[in-house]
């Protein structure tokens, strides 16, 4: 069960990246807005919200993966799947492109993350 909680928390985790990204990408205000401005017109929108949200569930997710995981094979499987993810969403999402070193990178990491999660022990 705790593989389960994992990519979950996995999953709220990068779908909050992905939210905050929104939020900044929906924002209208200018660079030098001032703080007023970015609690009325960022903080208070509802991609930054449920961002907050996800990130609060993916909280609550992890603790319960790291209840039974170590923490030296579920941060490394957690921010390289997440690198992923994220690399993805935001090449469909927000038209981000990557160079042929940036996927080569994000599939090195992911090679490292299998070799950490292969046989961990204490899982």
């Amino acid at each position: 069960m705790h593989i389960v909680f994992l990519v979950i928390a996995l999953l709220f985790n990068a779908l909050a990246n992905i939210l905050m990204k929104l939020a900044n990408v929906r924002s209208t205000l200018p660079i030098d807005a001032s703080p007023v401005d970015r609690i009325t017109g960022l903080y208070l929108s509802w991609p930054f919200l449920a961002g907050l949200a996800c990130f609060g569930l993916n909280l609550i997710c992890y603790t319960q993966a790291l209840s039974r995981m170590n923490l030296s094979v579920a941060y490394p499987v957690m921010v390289g799947a997440g690198f992923a993810i994220i690399g993805g969403a935001s090449y469909f999402m927000f038209n981000e492109r990557l160079t042929v070193l940036q996927y080569v990178g994000i599939l090195l990491i992911l090679a490292g993350v299998t070799l950490v999660a292969r046989h961990p022990a204490g899982v």
